[in-house]
């Protein structure tokens, strides 16, 4: 069963704050955890590209959650960043 998602509304989006929950609860961002969040977003992605090709109002929803989607692969990635500046003072991303 996969864990619910929590740092990210319970962090208001904030890498930092998200990051300083992370420390507290010794938790760790996989890279693989950018990987489904940027897999999420680009299939999310590639339906905006038809609806707004297609001037279509039915994009507005779409669009909506597509910007969640980008807002959290951020997120993470950004957590995962500051992680490796902590373990290794540089980071390879």
């Amino acid at each position: 069963m996969p864990r619910e998602a929590e740092l990210f509304e319970a962090s208001g989006g904030s890498v930092v704050e998200g990051y300083f929950l992370l420390r507290q609860r010794r938790g760790n961002i996989p890279p693989s955890w950018i990987d489904r969040a940027s897999a999420s977003r680009k299939t999310r992605q590639k339906e905006a590209g038809k609806l707004l090709r297609l001037k279509s109002l039915d994009a507005l929803p779409l669009l909506k959650d597509w910007e969640l989607a980008y807002k959290k692969e951020c997120f993470y990635y950004g957590l995962r960043v500051l992680l490796e500046l902590e373990r290794h003072g540089k980071t390879k991303y």
